[in-house]
């Protein structure tokens, strides 16, 4: 079908579905409240019903060719005008979409994921949200609402299919797999010289005497960019790889206790962001004793890592997966005392940590203590209190309950050679541990 003159025959042509005559094409803005002027005319310029890419680039052509010749014809300032432009300007944006369509084959045939520099890319042809999405590769718009992309599901990389080719980034999520450990120094960074004057990733021609703001969409060897500091790893960059984003800096972090966001590259970015839930920090010692709070989290967790020992193997809590439900947003909680991630970094700063560790304490400290009963067997008795020197038959002679102690308890010791937990205030008064004296009696006698 080719595109032409709508003539005032054709209405009555079955293309025309639309009670008001209008094109079939109930897509376009341009095709509702047509002029009736327009309608009646011989002038009527249309395309074909369907998609955007219903005609080809020669049809195209012809009808924007004739679609100007109407504008220019038209009275200045009437509907009649107004809707010829903005008839015009979607034939253009629907020839723009033809030419990609061609260069890329079809939709059909095109690959719905691939791989290429650790990126392992997924088709995305439905729209996902109205909100703005550019491509990393070339900074354009991607109008996700009509525009089809690929985007990573590692790293979250998006790109235009046309830009799916040409891309230099490694995947943020291959580079930190080869290299699980953020930079250490604090903005470690090199000349421009070391460089080449040019861009660390694209290689671009860059420098810190052109005007900030300013850079070409296409570079040549003529070209040169805004040279821009990446704070993460010290190298420079231009703007099509450093859209000067905001990020906390990991080493600023662990050697400063510094949260100010500092501009980084987008490859900066995408590591920093993709690694924000890992384990992966390891602080300075001397921030415990400058920031209060971090003594206090130690020292909980501490007191989790006790009781993932009576978690670990009590039946019904493995059952019911009470640690992995209660730890569900920090598993690695529970595994180490020393390590955090990013973002238990920025809990801790803006004060929202403690309170949730309290809270999953308190869970697995009921369990334990009051829920089940093979955790709770598991408990100690102080062999240093007088009043439990002759009676260990878990009641006291005025009937009343030993205290069953554990080793998480904030009151008690835990003795380091055999773990037999006391009170601390026994410990301190009687400094022997009566276990270890009855396993050295036991030696002499053998």
């Amino acid at each position: 079908m080719e595109a032409h003159v709508f003539l005032e025959d054709d209405f009555h042509s079955p293309t025309c579905s639309s009670p008001d005559m209008t094109s079939g094409d109930d897509l376009s803005d341009s095709s509702m409240n047509v002029p009736a002027s327009i309608v009646n005319a011989s002038n009527y310029i249309t395309v074909k019903e369907g998609c955007q890419s219903a005609f080809t680039t020669e049809e195209l052509n012809i009808a924007i060719n004739q679609c100007k010749k109407l504008v220019l014809e038209s009275e200045e300032c009437s509907e009649e005008r107004k809707w010829f432009v903005r008839r015009l300007i979607e034939l253009r944006h629907r020839l723009q979409q033809a030419k990609e369509s061609e260069e890329i084959k079809t939709i059909q045939v095109l690959e719905e994921s691939f791989v290429k520099l650790g990126h392992h890319f997924k088709f995305e042809y439905l729209p996902t949200s109205a909100t703005k999405k550019y491509c990393d590769r070339c900074c354009g718009t991607i109008w996700n609402v009509v525009q089809s992309y690929y985007q990573c599901t590692d790293c979250q990389y998006k790109c235009h299919i046309k830009c799916a080719e040409s891309l230099f980034r490694v995947c943020a999520h291959l580079v930190m797999s080869e290299n699980p450990n953020y930079i250490e120094k604090i903005c470690p960074e090199v000349g421009l010289d070391t460089q080449g004057y040019r861009c660390f990733e694209c290689k671009s021609r860059i420098n810190y005497n052109v005007p900030k703001g300013y850079y070409p969409y296409l570079f040549s060897d003529t070209d040169v960019a805004e040279a821009r500091l990446c704070n993460y790893n010290g190298h420079h960059y231009c703007p099509s790889c450093h859209w000067n984003t905001p990020s906390i800096i990991p080493a600023r972090v662990m050697l400063n206790w510094d949260f100010e966001p500092q501009k980084v590259c987008r490859a900066s970015y995408q590591l920093i962001r993709i690694t924000k839930s890992r384990p992966l920090v390891t602080l300075d010692e001397n921030l415990y004793s400058f920031v209060d709070e971090l003594a206090t989290i130690k020292k909980k967790r501490e007191e989790l890592g006790l009781m993932k020992h009576y978690i670990a193997t009590c039946r019904p809590s493995l059952e019911s997966g009470l640690v992995m439900r209660e730890l569900e947003w920090r598993r690695h909680l529970i595994h180490s005392t020393t390590i955090f991630s990013l973002d238990d970094l920025c809990d801790i700063n803006n004060g929202t940590f403690l309170s949730k560790i309290e809270a999953v304490q308190e869970i697995l400290k009921k369990h334990i203590k009051e829920d089940c009963t093979v955790c709770r067997g598991r408990g100690y008795i102080c062999e240093l209190c007088e009043k439990n020197d002759d009676d260990h038959d878990g009641d006291d002679d005025d009937g009343e309950k030993v205290e069953i102690i554990f080793g998480f308890d904030s009151n008690t010791y835990t003795c380091p050679k055999c773990e037999t937990v006391s009170h601390k205030s026994c410990w301190n008064v009687k400094k022997t541990c009566k276990k270890c004296l009855r396993r050295e009696q036991k030696l002499e006698v053998e």
